[in-house]
């Protein structure tokens, strides 16, 4: 079992306002809301924890967080929701205490993680989002990609987080078709069940799902899921300037 306790310790020390969004099976989901300034024109949304045992992402989340971001904040503002399955991290189980799986539920009533995220988001919308995995089966890295505009960055980014470990040799299937080496798009007949694809179809313009594999050790997965991050946002200023 992991400590959950030792990430809300993490993120109380953080000199940021905190909010608990809500308690789930007698563990808080928390949010974090990261901005310079309420005129920030560029929000990008960032969760970690869908599946409880994919632990890099809510690791990747917390070293953003503990980090200094005032550069980034001068472009962009961040809504953080570390980790959104609390009960599946302590256990280690994909599925919540109810045995369902968050990540197909988004079309589903009366799921509890699910209801939390959608009163999180309200009616924002966001310039990007990225919502962090990992997979048991893979040896390498891969990335799923879905911009309205179709005009796709994630091959930009599986160049760059080479130098952190290789890409996956094999297709992961689901239908996605492929962009690049190692790059997915996200497919329309994923529906809205999915985190991505419901805040790429009422939230967001651009969604990312970047997948590490668990045989790596956890500090290499979070130093990909970061290295994903920080090139997207680096490729969107640039778009700006």
């Amino acid at each position: 079992m992991r400590d959950y306790a030792e990430v809300t310790k993490r993120l109380k020390n953080l000199n940021v306002p905190i909010k608990r969004l809500d308690t789930v099976h007698n563990y808080p989901i928390h949010q974090i809301h990261l901005a310079s300034s309420a005129h920030t024109p560029q929000r990008v949304f960032i969760t970690g924890g869908m599946h409880g045992d994919e632990p890099a992402g809510v690791e990747a989340v917390l070293q953003f967080l503990e980090r200094d971001n005032t550069a980034l904040l001068k472009n962009f503002s961040f809504l953080v929701i570390p980790c959104i399955n609390p009960y599946g991290y302590v256990h280690n189980t994909r599925e919540t205490l109810d045995d369902i799986d968050i990540n197909r539920a988004f079309e589903t009533e009366g799921v509890a993680e699910v209801a939390i995220v959608k009163k999180a988001l309200g009616q924002t919308q966001f310039s990007l989002a990225i919502d962090f995995h990992e997979d048991y089966d893979a040896t390498g890295f891969y990335l799923y990609e879905g911009k309205r505009d179709e005009k796709y960055i994630a091959p930009k980014l599986a160049t760059v987080a080479k130098a952190i470990g290789p890409i996956d040799p094999e297709d992961p299937g689901e239908d996605a078709p492929d962009l690049a080496e190692g790059v997915y798009k996200i497919a329309a007949s994923w529906g809205t069940q999915g985190l991505a694809p419901y805040l790429l179809h009422f939230h967001s313009e651009h969604v990312i799902i970047p997948e590490t594999p668990t045989v790596w050790h956890l500090e290499q997965r979070a130093a990909l899921h970061l290295t994903i991050l920080d090139t997207a946002l680096n490729i969107i200023s640039e778009k700006e300037e």
